[in-house]
């Protein structure tokens, strides 16, 4: 099996576990709510269960900084190994 081969069904095994995750997850939700009584209004589904697919990579003003200095130097280099 090529690299490529395994990332593709890599991807798919992925997507089939979130689908099965979402359905166990309304279930869940499902039962948590038809037994609500005690409080007056219950949890929304993503607080009670969340999914946790859209992480946002947060950076640092320095981890930034430092990001920006390596790409300059890389250009520089390119640019020098262009013209020399």
């Amino acid at each position: 099996m090529t690299w490529a081969e395994f990332r593709i069904r890599l991807f798919a095994y992925r997507r089939l576990e979130i689908k099965e995750y979402e359905k166990v997850r309304l279930v869940c939700y499902q039962i948590y709510v038809s037994n609500w009584f005690a409080k007056k209004k219950p949890k929304s589904i993503e607080s009670f269960m969340p999914l946790d697919l859209k992480k946002k990579a947060i950076l640092s003003k320095k981890q930034k900084d430092a990001m920006k200095a390596a790409t300059e130097q890389y250009f520089k280099e390119k640019k020098a190994l262009e013209n020399g």
